[in-house]
């Protein structure tokens, strides 16, 4: 007897052991076999069930790819009046207008279980039409020079990269998600001008010429100009779901501290030595704003569009004429960029 028990005790260990991993069902009875001359035995054994798995915390990233239209302005002014007392505060104020970027860019972000979020893009393309009014002045702000230039290229480089933390205000069928972050961003436009035409001045015309006057073809190249800005990013991005596949996006970061460099060559000014002849470096500050509305196509694909604006401005610095190792007052320094894009994305995870 004490022999029939201990091998159904033991087989029915065995059975309730592989019954664990399988999903639940009424209970069974099994029929243990025995030896002839044994007395026959049956044992009934609980159902089985399914051992819950621990929650899961899956990283949500996605990549995609970005066109962005723009157009920016650069402006900056110097002052030699040290220099030479006859000069004018500023001296000479060079402004590069309406200058059309087409680029495209990558971006990515990134979540993990905790929270933590990196995201980021990278983006370079060409410069596209625009113009240089070119302005030069003696003490008392009279203007002896004027002169409009074309600019026909050349190229617009960028690349910010952010980390920060999510705060999910609403969870649910609708979402808002709330997170700030702090970054980096590096912006750099090298722009070509052609040719130089008189603009009306305060001299009548006596070192240009009179209004119209082609001082330089359009088929020259006379000025170079590269700006550089480097910036530390402090901001937020409020990612919100209220409808069905359509979600709003929008980011907006301070520019606490901007440096900017700036390369600039005169070729037809073999008086200022060999080019880059002035080379401009400034602090200073700025912003950067961002809105995007997005569709889902499928639980993965998105398509967006969205508008972006750009704006940095370096208000202490100086300017750097390097053949002569001599440096000037840098007055002011601005920057600005704003324009429309369109973009796909590949989310691994659904929002």
């Amino acid at each position: 007897m004490l022999r029939t028990f201990t091998l159904a005790a033991f087989a029915a260990m065995c059975l309730a052991s592989s019954a664990r991993a399988q999903a639940a069902e009424a209970p069974r009875t099994y029929t243990i076999p025995i030896p002839p001359g044994g007395i026959p035995a049956t044992v009934e054994l609980p159902a089985p069930y399914a051992i819950p798995l621990p929650p899961t915390t899956e990283p949500n990233w996605e990549i995609g790819a970005r066109y962005w239209w723009s157009e920016g302005k650069t402006s900056f002014s110097i002052t030699s009046q040290m220099l030479n007392p006859t000069l004018g505060d500023p001296t000479s104020k060079l402004t590069y207008d309406n200058m059309q970027g087409n680029t495209a860019e990558l971006f990515f972000r990134a979540t993990n279980g905790g929270n933590i979020f990196a995201k980021g893009f990278a983006g370079g393309g060409w410069l596209d039409g625009g113009s240089l009014d070119d302005e030069d002045f003696f003490a008392g702000q009279i203007k002896f020079s004027d002169t409009f230039s074309r600019i026909e290229g050349d190229s617009l480089a960028y690349t910010t990269i952010d980390l920060g933390y999510d705060f999910h205000l609403l969870d649910g069928p609708s979402k808002v998600i709330f997170g700030p972050f702090a970054g980096f961003n590096y912006w750099q436009e090298t722009a070509i001008a052609h040719g130089a035409r008189c603009n009306p001045d305060d001299v009548g015309g006596a070192f240009c010429g009179p209004p119209g006057f082609i001082e330089v073809p359009f088929s020259t190249k006379v000025i170079r100009n590269q700006a550089n800005w480097a910036s530390l990013r402090l901001g937020a991005e409020l990612r919100m779901r209220f409808w069905d596949r359509l979600s709003l996006i929008a980011d907006a970061a301070a520019l606490p501290v901007a440096y900017v460099w700036n390369e600039d060559s005169h070729y037809l000014r073999n008086d200022l030595g060999n080019p880059p002849n002035a080379v401009d470096r400034g602090t200073g500050w700025g912003y950067q704003l961002e809105g995007e509305v997005r569709y889902d196509l499928t639980p993965n694909w998105e398509l967006g569009a969205g508008v972006r604006y750009w704006f940095a401005d370096a208000t202490h610095g100086n300017s750097e004429f390097v053949h002569f190792n001599t440096k000037v007052e840098l007055d002011d320094f601005s920057s600005q960029r704003f324009g429309v894009f369109g973009d796909v994305t590949w989310r691994f995870s659904t929002f």
